[in-house]
């Protein structure tokens, strides 16, 4: 039995089925790489959960997926094509990044210790700083207080 209770839930049944049809098709899963898809159980759950902080630009893209024709009799590549790159669709997407890189299957299947990053940190190959020339060539760009 679930813990979550009506009035806990932010969205509709009609609005969660959106959001997970959605979330599935931007993270499928994947057996050649043995991972699970955003549509996981665990995975939809931290979705929803964390939906809660940026609750208003979520319903805005579920809204979008939903006019589009989500779950109706649009194939998937022509529901892909019309939800591609719309900035309604953006808040979605991070959601949906944060928490798939936050469960430990991902992390593992990245050859990463499912950990959080501080207070180990993770080690950075040294880069190239001449892409800081132009930058540093810039100047100051501020106001001392």
């Amino acid at each position: 039995m679930s813990n979550t209770i009506a009035t806990d839930s932010l969205f509709s049944s009609e609005e969660r089925d959106a959001l997970y049809m959605l979330v599935g098709m931007i993270v499928p899963a994947s057996a050649t790489y043995g991972v699970p898809g955003a549509d996981d159980e665990v995975i939809f759950a931290d979705i929803l959960d964390s939906a809660r902080a940026n609750e208003g630009q979520i319903r805005k893209g579920i809204d979008y997926g939903m006019s589009c024709g989500l779950g109706g009799d649009l194939s998937l590549e022509q529901l892909q094509s019309e939800l591609e790159g719309h900035p309604t669709m953006t808040p979605v997407v991070s959601l949906v990044m944060q928490c798939y890189y936050r469960d430990d299957r991902v992390m593992a299947s990245l050859q990463m210790e499912p950990r959080a990053p501080f207070p180990k940190g993770f080690e950075v190959p040294e880069g190239d700083w001449s892409m800081l020339d132009a930058v540093q060539k810039r100047g100051k760009i501020w106001r001392d207080a």
